[in-house]
């Protein structure tokens, strides 16, 4: 009976032209999943009000077929499939009407009642984005965080790699079936993501291949499961632009860190800044300060540590030691070119380290 429970609950997904919006609606009219399977099609119409023909050409002997192939895979690689009522579900994919009907769960990780940030990018990304990500992901250790992303190449396949490396939990939403691994390199870090207590998630069945339409599908799941999306890096067209604007229509907080506007390549973050669809991030601490998620005095320091570069801790230190320092001294006492310190002073107040307390004078905000 239980096996049953759990085919009808895959098949619910595999059911033509049903989608989990028009599938809440059949399920209230007739009051329970087994019906839509084992109701005869005259009895389904009476029951639902819907055509014969609407219920026909749901295929749910077809849906029956592939939810059986893809029970008996679940259960021989030991993959968990959730329905959108089950318990278990995360509450942020119940929240959008356009979610997936059941996810298969390859992995031990727990999503419910979780702090969930997406964090996403090129895969065509600059050197620079490995310090950006690196940062942001060992900001979040100890912090309770889960982190979401598409095990793409580039900046996904970064994400998971710092994530193992901090021992930050992470999860990969996949493209395609749970029987492959695109891109082909990734295989081993699917792995690493697994053993280290992270998960794979895909909304297909198993054999389902990458296709062009599979990946956007793919992106409402990273941009509806998360509290938060943060875009590292992106061109004006592309993947995590789609995320961005899906978590936007959920009313999900978006994030992206500013790029060099001479890169016309990566413009698409400074664009969803330039036309509000993303909050400007320059720091690790933006995050917890723009979600009210709290962290401890410790993980702070470390926060501040890892996001100012060796030149901007030693201003920070001699601005720390006065209540308000003119530039001078910060020329004198740093040795570098003025313009550089001029440069490094308006990093640390987009950062939200120091303020221009008067003219020419600097105070710590820290």
């Amino acid at each position: 009976m239980e096996n049953q429970t759990e085919l009808y609950k895959i098949a619910a997904a595999y059911l033509h032209g049903f989608k989990k919006s028009k599938l809440k609606i059949l399920l209230n009219q007739i009051g329970s999943l087994d019906s839509i399977f084992e109701y005869s099609y005259s009895k389904l119409k009476d029951a639902s009000g819907l055509s014969l023909d609407i219920l026909k050409k749901t295929e749910r002997e077809k849906a029956l077929k592939q939810a059986q192939l893809n029970l008996e895979f679940n259960q021989s690689h030991d993959i968990r499939s959730l329905f959108y009522t089950d318990k278990a579900y995360p509450y942020q994919l119940k929240e959008c009407k356009d979610g997936p009907i059941q996810l298969n769960i390859l992995g031990k990780l727990n999503l419910q009642n979780k702090k969930i940030v997406s964090v996403v990018g090129t895969r065509k990304r600059s050197p620079a984005s490995k310090q950006i990500v690196e940062q942001l992901i060992s900001s979040l250790k100890g912090s309770g965080v889960i982190v979401v992303s598409g095990l793409a190449s580039g900046i996904d396949t970064l994400v998971h790699q710092y994530c193992i490396k901090h021992k930050v939990p992470t999860i990969a939403i996949l493209g395609h079936g749970l029987k492959m691994i695109y891109p082909r390199e990734n295989r081993t870090l699917a792995k690493e993501i697994i053993a280290s207590g992270g998960a794979l998630i895909s909304e297909f069945h198993f054999n389902q291949k990458p296709t062009k339409y599979t990946f956007p599908q793919r992106n409402r799941i990273i941009a509806g499961v998360a509290d938060a999306t943060i875009v590292i890096e992106s061109p004006l067209k592309g993947g995590s632009m789609i995320t961005a604007r899906l978590a936007n229509s959920y009313s999900r907080e978006v994030m992206a860190f500013p790029n060099s506007i001479t890169q016309d390549d990566l413009a698409g973050c400074n664009q969803l800044i330039k036309t509000n669809l993303a909050h400007i991030i320059t720091a690790p601490s933006d995050l917890f300060e723009l979600m009210n998620w709290k962290i401890n005095q410790q993980e702070e320091k470390a926060i501040s540590h890892l996001t100012l570069s060796k030149e901007e801790r030693g201003l920070m230190q001699t601005i720390k030691e006065h209540k308000e320092v003119h530039i001078d001294r910060l020329f004198d006492s740093s040795q570098l070119h003025p313009s550089i310190v001029q440069s490094l002073l308006m990093q640390l107040e987009l950062k939200n380290y120091i303020f221009n307390s008067s003219g020419l004078f600097y105070s710590s905000r820290v």
